[in-house]
């Protein structure tokens, strides 16, 4: 076996580094100027904009706001067109204070709120580790210019499907988004690591599958701190909203139907794709079984990634998971998967890779195609063109587990081999420092 000797110089910055520290942040105003116009003004954006989606969601949680300082039911009559809060109890709780303001107020701070958390995700998003050895990057600082490069990537990611849909429905996924890379981003040592991701969870349920990946990959205090801090957010709904707490937790949980329709285009979760292709087997054990072995595999693969140092892959791959795993995914839950995309573009140039770069490419069309939104129930007629337009990002999300488990059993012999072979000299020590834990 020969050994490349030639010293590695692993760049200190996550990228972009010739790019003036101001330049992200002009492309992110000229970006949103260009947003507004397009979306606003002219009343022709490119998807179902901020105007047509009228920020939905953000009037049912004002809706379920107004029923807690009211000491209403929660879950009683449906707040807009038939539907009614689905969130736990506890998220209600954090949302009282948009009751004392008018819906545009509320519009104008949540809309400001999402594109800083964009920001704030994605800086975070290049904090977090990817490994150790020629082919890492060492976790960015929160410095100027890693924001600057954060702001540019903002910029682009605007009008991706995910992220321009949740500014238009007024929706929380860049909070929970924030939440969990924040969580990630930080040093195993840190003594509140999990508290982040726990809050996520308690406000929406999904991210419970980040707790699962702290516990099975090694790192207990962070998954015990986010256990807590979930079940916690569980007891004081039992304190303050009883009734509330007791139906939503004693069985309103795993009414998938209030939430909408499951065969819907826009819920790319794999319960989606199985209700589209044949509405008889939604809930049929074959597809649980089916569901949860994409969960088991995806977990898998993610402590797996994670354990060479790569928490950056670790997370990419737990968010894809929990996003085919749970029974609905519309398509802005699925902006949680956004800093994985930066992720991948960052491997991608820093690695001088053909295959990554096609593969960001790729994923970045996809989200600018706004597919899912072409059509919408069961297939009539299914088929290559059908299922790539009624279920882009299950394809894409299947793709990535199916190429990470491919590849992760190709580097299998030859790790076997090097651990029978004699310890080789090596110049990690000397030409690539360990990554340095980052301040949160």
């Amino acid at each position: 076996m020969t050994i490349d000797r030639r010293p590695v110089r692993p760049s200190t910055r996550p990228g972009f580094a010739k790019i003036p520290w101001w330049g992200g942040w002009v492309a992110l105003g000229l970006s949103l100027g260009a947003y507004v116009v397009v979306g606003l003004v002219l009343h022709q954006p490119f998807h179902e904009g901020a105007r047509a989606l009228r920020y939905f969601d953000l009037r049912i949680y004002r809706g379920a706001a107004g029923r807690v300082v009211h000491g209403r039911l929660l879950y009683g009559a449906p707040i807009i067109d038939g539907l009614g809060f689905t969130y736990p109890p506890f998220a209600a709780l954090l949302f009282a204070p948009l009751a004392y303001a008018s819906t545009s107020v509320d519009a104008f701070v949540v809309t400001a709120l999402n594109v800083l958390l964009l920001v704030w995700s994605l800086t975070r998003a290049l904090m977090i580790p990817t490994g150790r050895g020629p082919n890492s990057v060492r976790p960015a600082s929160g410095s100027v210019r890693t924001w600057s490069l954060a702001a540019l990537a903002a910029a682009a990611a605007l009008w991706l499907e995910p992220v321009s849909v949740t500014l238009g429905y007024g929706q929380i996924d860049l909070l929970i988004c924030a939440l969990v890379v924040f969580d990630l981003s930080r040093p195993d040592t840190a003594k509140t690591k999990g508290a982040a991701i726990g809050l996520a969870a308690a406000i929406k349920l999904t991210p419970v599958l980040f707790l699962a990946y702290l516990l099975v990959s090694g790192r207990r205090r962070p998954a015990t701190v986010g256990t807590a801090v979930f079940l916690g957010s569980i007891a004081i709904s039992y304190a303050t909203l009883a009734r509330d707490a007791s139906r939503y937790w004693g069985g309103l949980v795993l009414d998938f139907s209030r939430v909408g329709d499951v065969a819907d285009a826009s819920n790319q979760s794999l319960q989606g794709a199985i209700a589209r292709l044949d509405p008889s087997a939604q809930a049929s054990i074959a597809s649980h079984l089916i569901v949860g072995a994409i969960t088991l595999l995806g977990l898998t693969l993610a402590v797996r990634a994670s354990r060479p140092g790569d928490q950056a892959a670790g997370f990419s791959l737990t968010a894809i998971t929990a996003l085919l795993a749970s029974p609905i995914s519309w398509t802005h839950h699925w902006t949680i998967a956004v800093p994985a995309l930066l992720q991948l573009c960052r491997r991608a140039h820093q690695q001088r890779s053909r295959p990554l770069a096609a593969a960001a490419t790729a994923t970045a069309l996809l989200g600018y195609s706004y597919l899912p939104e072409y059509t919408e129930g069961p297939l009539k007629h299914p088929g290559l063109g059908t299922l790539l337009t009624n279920d882009p990002y299950v394809l894409a999300a299947t793709t990535v587990l199916a190429a990470t488990a491919l590849a992760l059993a190709a580097g299998l012999p030859s790790r076997q081999q090097q651990r029978r072979s004699p310890p080789q000299p090596t110049q990690q020590a000397t030409d690539l420092p360990a990554p340095q834990p980052t301040a949160s």
